[in-house]
């Protein structure tokens, strides 16, 4: 009797030592599939970004991100990243700072090149490269160990593409509030005054771009006039002397596009000094997102 009661001991614990272990490695499992530092897989569909920059495509179809850094600055290392409809990207800022700009490159295959728009500096398609008429968004992220403000702002001042959207975390304030610009390419002006007619760019039967009136005067053709800044009017719609003053006063501000950006996007760039509508800060913590087609 004694003898089959200790069978029936070990036996009952045999069986709740192999039940223990099944839940402590179901456990397991369950830890490093919820481990984050398991998912990397995921960086490019995050929706909690970590990092002092994410840009997330809204828009109905793929576009390529491009950057540039400012003079002197290196390239980042994801320079161009390709973002398919609700797909996010985190940019990896360096903690000693950097500045530049990034922009959309619409219509391109599937190594993003031959595009419709966006492919504005070399490596160019056959044809030449495009004017630089995309909306473009501007960072200048200080070092993480100053006091610097980080600068943001939307800039039209070659002309614009896309919708887009600047939006800082974790609360506003002041300057440091959102900025965006939701003008559409049906919107763009078509009888500008000083001769400057139609903005639109166009391929194959469709608006692709706007061109700013500088952009439009001093690109070449077949999408520009192609004439110097310093010939009038381009002296006043470009404002290539550094009279800051003059320029706010001149013709570009009473031209069709820089009223429209004024009234649809108050908060963007629309010509060189509109730096009193265009240009936000923030202290130098903060991080940012970007959207597209918001």
């Amino acid at each position: 009797m004694f003898a089959l009661n200790s069978v029936s001991t070990i036996a009952i614990k045999v069986v709740h030592y192999a039940r223990t272990t099944l839940v402590m490695v179901s456990f397991l499992f369950l830890f490093l599939f919820l481990n984050p530092s398991s998912a990397s897989a995921l960086e490019s569909g995050a929706t909690s970004h970590n990092t002092r920059l994410s840009i997330t495509n809204q828009c109905n179809f793929p576009v390529w991100m491009v950057t540039t850094p400012n003079t002197n600055i290196p390239p980042l290392s994801d320079s161009t990243v390709q973002l398919s409809k609700g797909q996010s990207h985190d940019y990896s800022i360096p903690n000693n700072g950097w500045a530049g700009r990034f922009w959309p490159k619409v219509g391109c295959d599937s190594n993003g090149k031959n595009c419709a728009a966006g492919e504005a500096i070399p490596p160019c398609p056959p044809s030449g490269c495009q004017p630089p008429a995309d909306t473009k968004v501007e960072f200048n992220f200080p070092n993480l160990g100053s006091t610097q403000p980080a600068w943001y702002d939307i800039s039209l001042v070659d002309g614009y593409s896309l919708p887009i959207e600047i939006k800082p975390r974790g609360g506003e304030s002041g300057s440091c509030t959102t900025t965006k610009c939701n003008l559409s390419l049906a919107q763009c002006p078509q009888n500008e005054i000083q001769g400057l007619g139609d903005l639109r760019v166009i391929k194959d039967g469709k608006a692709v771009q706007c061109l700013s009136p500088c952009k439009k005067w001093n690109y070449p053709a077949p999408y520009g006039l192609g004439k110097p800044e310093t010939q009038a009017p381009g002296v006043n719609l470009c404002c290539p002397n550094n009279d800051v003053e003059g320029c706010r006063k001149g013709i570009v501000a009473q031209t069709n596009f820089v009223q429209m950006v004024h009234n649809v996007c108050p908060t963007a760039y629309s010509y060189a000094y509109d730096d009193q509508a265009g240009l936000h800060n923030c202290p130098t913590q903060k991080s940012f997102d970007v959207t597209l087609c918001p």
